[in-house]
């Protein structure tokens, strides 16, 4: 009997549409790139993350494809999980590594012209996958705009 309410519990929660809405990546603050190597580039990125949920929400895992000034640097990957508290809309700082095996070339020039500029186009474009109430779930997102370089 326990098990059969249990069953039909769980079925209700995740037949719920509402329970579980998407997450926002409403804007990147501030990139700082902390490692380049011949193998790809570690930054740390402040983005604005909205979690609408009356719960926290984990993001565990990032697959986003980096765009500089329209060149290709490669695909970001997720280093550390970041915890987003419920209801919340805040700046977090995530972690990221791109490997720029597949980019296209001149990408270093790109780099370090865009050190010598004012401000830089950075596209990312891809999912992340947040965890809560032991549910997963991907979230695609896309962030299109000029961050100034300091």
């Amino acid at each position: 009997m326990r098990i059969t309410l249990f069953i039909a519990l769980l079925s209700l929660i995740f037949s719920s549409c509402n329970i579980y809405q998407d997450i926002e990546v409403q804007e990147v603050r501030d990139i700082r790139i902390t490692k380049m190597s011949d193998k790809g580039i570690e930054a740390e990125v402040d983005i604005k993350v909205f979690n609408p949920n009356n719960f926290k929400v984990s993001i565990v895992a990032v697959d986003a494809d980096i765009y500089v000034n329209d060149k290709d640097v490669g695909d970001a990957k997720l280093r550390r999980k970041v915890i987003l508290g419920k209801k919340s809309n805040e700046v977090h700082t995530i972690k990221i590594e791109g490997d720029y095996t597949d980019m296209s070339g001149g990408i270093l020039q790109t780099l370090i012209g865009g050190l010598f500029s004012q401000s830089m186009n950075f596209k990312v474009d891809g999912t992340m996958k947040g965890k809560a109430l032991l549910i997963g779930k991907s979230f695609y997102f896309q962030v299109d705009q000029d961050v100034e370089m300091n």
